[in-house]
């Protein structure tokens, strides 16, 4: 595997090609040199058309499997993350056979990635290096991955950032509503209630609103979660509907009457505008520091009666998730006496 790529290929003329074996000509329109494409994942996603990629000994054959076969059956955001992730893999663990990735080589992997980058990004591979030895069990080229629960993540203990723990203040989010668009306002009021993740807020179209109930679909879970319909949340879907720009099938269109979230699950235009109202209150109320719209999701959490409501309300199936990253409110504490 020279320079890093695949048996017979090569990089020239800013694209990478393939040389394929004389009794294979016949699959690449009889070239002596068959061009894949100009960005890695373009060629492997060609090659894996043509001929079958297999998980050899190198680990790097084993991330370009990952990358053609189960890759793509991610979600979009999840793709992007991952993406960048099995780049990093495959430049610095790629030479390596996979049965010799162990801990010691992980760890070692893991330390310069942090002085490089960050200890986030360094858990992100280690995260991602589990999935691909998971499938290289499931393609026979390993007995058991060896990592699983020998190589741990780096914490709090090592220096690591902690969890996002930023509470909106109720005056804070008075503050900023009295500069927000009234789309915006609406959103917030619609959040507030049911918690809901941005994205999935800004799916809801208005086929999902009945009589009874409001039905929202998770997008991590797949499920459809249905609201009862309550006095406020009618109040709150009359505001959404009251504030669109342009007649649509969404609850919160963008200009165009179409969905903010786009195919790679992105809202770019709703986050831009976001991050416009939240400097204008900054400039122009008390309000100092900025909060995110999954601040809001959080909020809703915190300001939850009990532990067990907020993670009804959220869709925890997990009550440390809960506890851990959407119980932000300091709880008061009671003296002994």
């Amino acid at each position: 595997m020279a320079n890093g790529l695949p048996k017979r290929w090569a990089f020239k003329f800013g694209a990478y090609y393939y040389r394929p074996h004389p009794s294979e000509k016949d699959l690449f329109d009889g070239k002596s040199w068959y061009r894949l494409g100009d960005t890695y994942p373009k060629a492997l996603r060609k090659f894996a058309s043509i001929k079958e990629i297999e998980a050899g000994e190198v680990l790097a054959s084993a991330v370009d499997r990952y990358t053609v076969e189960v890759l793509p059956t991610l979600k979009p955001q999840t793709q992007a993350s991952y993406s960048a992730a099995l780049k990093r893999i495959r430049q610095g663990l790629g030479h390596n056979k996979v049965v010799m990735i162990k801990p010691q080589l992980v760890y070692q992997y893991m330390d310069n990635v942090s002085r490089a980058r960050s200890m986030n990004l360094a858990n992100t591979d280690l995260k991602v290096l589990n999935q691909v030895l998971r499938h290289c069990v499931r393609w026979g080229v390993i007995e058991q991955n060896q990592i699983t629960g020998e190589v741990k993540y780096f914490g709090k203990r090592d220096g690591l950032k902690k969890e996002r723990d930023r509470y909106v203040q109720d005056w804070e989010l008075a503050a900023w509503l009295s500069v927000a668009k009234p789309q915006q306002v609406a959103f917030a009021a619609l959040v507030l209630l049911i918690g809901t993740r941005k994205a999935d807020t800004l799916r809801i179209m208005e086929a999902h609103i009945g009589k009874d109930a409001l039905h929202v679909q998770d997008s991590k879970t797949g499920k459809d979660d249905p609201f009862e319909m309550t006095e406020a949340l009618r109040e709150a879907i009359d505001q959404a509907r009251a504030a669109k720009p342009k007649p649509s099938l969404y609850l919160f269109p963008n200009s165009n009457g179409g969905c903010y979230v786009g195919a790679n699950g992105r809202c770019e235009s709703f986050d831009r505008a976001w991050r416009g109202s939240i400097a204008k209150a900054i400039k122009e109320t008390d309000l100092e520091v900025p909060f995110t719209r999954h601040d809001l999701r959080a909020k809703a959490g915190s300001d939850a009666e009990n532990e067990a409501r907020a993670q009804e309300l959220l869709r925890h199936s997990d009550p440390a998730m809960t506890r851990k990253h959407y119980r932000r409110k300091k709880q008061m504490i009671r003296p002994a006496k």
